[in-house]
């Protein structure tokens, strides 16, 4: 297996080599990196049988199916086979293994990571969480969409950032066929960002189009919530729960309880005493660091820019609410909360410095 995806790894660690060489990475990073990119070989069929994650299997035939040019009807969903051909243009040399799509996400994890630093200034902490979170380095080598999914998410949050909207918008629409629900999730950041904004014509009528927002949606509210009601049985019973145990979210007070217990939910599930797996287990250790880092961030970020660290701050809740409206099963928060975990940290420090010129580091950073 290891001599399949050897040619994957080699192009993983020419591509810090040249990065280091030609001084975009110091020797640290690159070193950490090219340890990090060993990782596929250590998940599938040794920490844990791909039918743990059985979706794998999916993404892996399809992407194989299209780079055999064997194009005939793959009978998977839409969103799996778009995120598959995005995979599959990718230039890596192989998918022999499941492993092979693993170093394919690896690849695309390790060049955002080397933008970030090198055109992006991200130094310190929120560098050191990019290349160390575990979430991300799990979810990074394994043959699934979700490292697309971050990268075009982070990609139009630094965009949008640096006021190139038009960009950020066009760079959000994959997001449209391979993931929608996290791109009406960036649609809600791009608003939410212009209503912080001083120079914007949402902040100069921000009352107002808070009334219009709420005039508009009030109508239709008993209808959002029964769709929202379907969604979340129907992911309820693929995560493998019975439609007779479902509590159902009918009215307006239910909505507004379900939502406002989501996002610390979302947020710290599954805790420890809930861990079925070593694996599980990890992750509900994870999630306590996670929290505690996340507070570290708000405190740092808020001591300098108190407006930067609400916006965010609300921005986190309400992304973990709206999903955990939908997602029943916290059990699987882990998988979908890690990309706004992510852009959370990254924008927030990317967002400081451009607005002070100021990181958010540590003592050996600023050296």
């Amino acid at each position: 297996m290891f001599f399949y995806d050897f040619p994957n790894l080699l192009a993983i660690l020419i591509v810090i080599a040249v990065s280091f060489r030609i001084g975009l990475i110091p020797l640290w990073l690159s070193f950490s990196m090219g340890l990090l990119a060993f990782t596929p070989f250590f998940l599938n069929n040794v920490l844990f049988s791909p039918s743990y994650m059985p979706d794998q299997w999916q993404y892996f035939n399809v992407t194989q199916g299209i780079r055999s040019f064997a194009l005939e009807s793959f009978n998977e969903s839409a969103p799996v086979e778009a995120a598959s051909w995005m995979l599959a243009l990718i230039p890596m040399p192989y998918i022999e293994t499941i492993q092979s799509l693993g170093f394919f996400n690896r690849l695309m994890a390790t060049i955002l990571i080397i933008w970030l630093y090198s055109s992006k200034n991200l130094r310190g902490w929120p560098l050191l969480f990019m290349v160390f979170y575990p979430s991300l380095l799990l979810y990074s080598s394994l043959a699934l969409r979700d490292t697309l999914v971050l990268v075009f998410m982070i990609l139009s949050v630094i965009f949008f950032l640096e006021n190139r909207r038009l960009l950020a918008l066009l760079i959000s629409l994959p997001l449209l066929l391979i993931k929608f629900q996290n791109f009406l999730l960036i649609i809600v950041f791009f608003i939410a960002h212009l209503y912080f904004s001083k120079d914007s014509v949402i902040y100069r009528y921000r009352y107002i189009f808070v009334i219009f927002i709420i005039a508009s949606l009030a109508p239709f509210i008993m209808s959002i919530i029964e769709i929202l009601d379907i969604s979340r049985l129907n992911m309820f019973i693929d995560d493998g729960g019975r439609r007779s145990t479902y509590v159902h979210m009918r009215t307006i007070e239910d909505f507004i309880i379900v939502a406002l217990k989501s996002a610390p939910y979302f947020l710290m599930k599954p805790l420890p005493w809930e861990a079925d797996s070593f694996l599980t287990f990890l992750q509900s250790f994870e999630n306590i660091l996670i929290l505690a880092f996340l507070g570290f961030m708000f405190i740092k970020t808020s001591r300098l820019d108190k407006q930067i660290a609400f916006k965010w701050l609300v921005y986190l809740f309400a992304a973990l609410a709206i999903y955990g409206l939908v997602v029943y099963n916290f059990g699987t928060a882990v998988r979908y909360k890690f990309p706004f975990i992510v852009i959370v940290i990254v924008g927030m420090a990317y967002e400081l410095y451009l607005k002070h010129g100021k990181l958010i580091l540590n003592k050996s950073s600023r050296a």
